[in-house]
Order: C-alpha cells, then sequence, then structure tokens
C-alpha cells in the first residue's frame, strides 16, 4: 500500500509511543509499558529480562494508547480478575477477555459480557445474571428453517431429499452431501 508523508508521520509518532512508560506498578514496583504490537496496542507489566514473558494485556474495544492511564493499565494487568463467589454453588466467578471479547466465566460456563459491561468493572450480581440466561451460540436465536421442499428418499443415504434456502442461494441436500442450484435453474422447476 501506498503511504503519504502525512501517513508516515503519524506512524513515526506511533512508533514513538509505541515503547512509552506509563509509570511503577503499585504492588509489584515494576514499570507498566503501553505498546503497540503485531495485534494492536497493548499495556505490559515489567522489562521481559531473566525468567520468561512479561506479564501484558490487551487494550479494551475502544480504548486509545494515547488517552490510557497508568490506572485503568493495572486494572487491565489484573484479567483475568476474581469478580466474586457464586452463592448457590461455591465457585469461583471471573471476568475475563479473551479472543472474541469480553466474558464471564464460572466453571466451565461462559457468558459473553454485553457493549455496556466491562470485564473491569462487571459485578457479581451482573455476572450471576449473564450466567443464568441460555448460552448463545453463533446460531442462536435462529431455528433451523423448513425446506423449501421435500422429494422422495436418496437411494444413497435413505434419507429424503430437500431442496433448502441458504446462505449462499438454493441448494438440495440428502443429509449428508450439499448441492448448489446452478444459476439458471429455478427452485420451482427442481424435481426428483
Amino acid at each position: 500500500a501506498d503511504l503519504c508523508p502525512g501517513g508516515a508521520v503519524g506512524l513515526l509518532r506511533e512508533g514513538a509511543r509505541a515503547e512509552e512508560r506509563l509509570g511503577v506498578h503499585p504492588e509489584t514496583g515494576q514499570p507498566v509499558f503501553v505498546k503497540t504490537g503485531r495485534y494492536g496496542p497493548y499495556v505490559q507489566l515489567g522489562e521481559g529480562d531473566g525468567d520468561g514473558k512479561p506479564k501484558r494485556a490487551s487494550l479494551l474495544k475502544g480504548m486509545q494508547p494515547q488517552t490510557l492511564d497508568l490506572e485503568t493499565a493495572v486494572r487491565l494487568l489484573s484479567l483475568p480478575r476474581e469478580v466474586g463467589r457464586d452463592p448457590s454453588t461455591g465457585e469461583t466467578v471471573e471476568a475475563h477477555v479473551g479472543r472474541y471479547g469480553q466474558y464471564v466465566k464460572r466453571g466451565k460456563e461462559t457468558r459473553s459480557l454485553p457493549p455496556d459491561m466491562s470485564s473491569l468493572d462487571v459485578t457479581l450480581d451482573q455476572a450471576l445474571a449473564l450466567l443464568a440466561q441460555p448460552k448463545r451460540g453463533r446460531s442462536a436465536g435462529r431455528a433451523k428453517a423448513e425446506p423449501l421442499r421435500t422429494f422422495d428418499a436418496s437411494p444413497t443415504t435413505g434419507k429424503p431429499i430437500e431442496l433448502r434456502d441458504g446462505r449462499y442461494g438454493p441448494y438440495v441436500t440428502d443429509g449428508e452431501t450439499n448441492a448448489s442450484l446452478p444459476r439458471d435453474v429455478e427452485p420451482e422447476d427442481v424435481t426428483h
């Protein structure tokens, strides 16, 4: 991609801030940095010298490295954090940030946080309310659509062949194999 002079200056400024020290962690005494990496901005605890990698935490959606303060950076480094204990089960409830966003966890149960909640300040009551809701998968709230038409059983699978309207257009399926309709064939014209 082409880079204009203004864009280059912006990148140089961002690069200069890429290793900015925000201050000293109040509990560990280690320096806290805000950095920009391959996957975006993050905060880092310590220099990373000696035994192992330093602790890192990505900035949450909407956070800008230019306006990040030490207090928020320390809170990010505290994730995952214990929100409390579920009074009915005694299990620990935690707030996390993961690959697909912010969520709460109790045992193996997880629920995504809505956009108006943050892992930094979600309360136990809010977390328990979310965990009490049914889990929503990618297809949650979407009932499987009824087939447009159903034909006799497939000689291969013994299951009825169905004509369905899919994400990429109409197709037929025998429950194992899917076949898209050619563009010049209308769904109404399909026969067994």
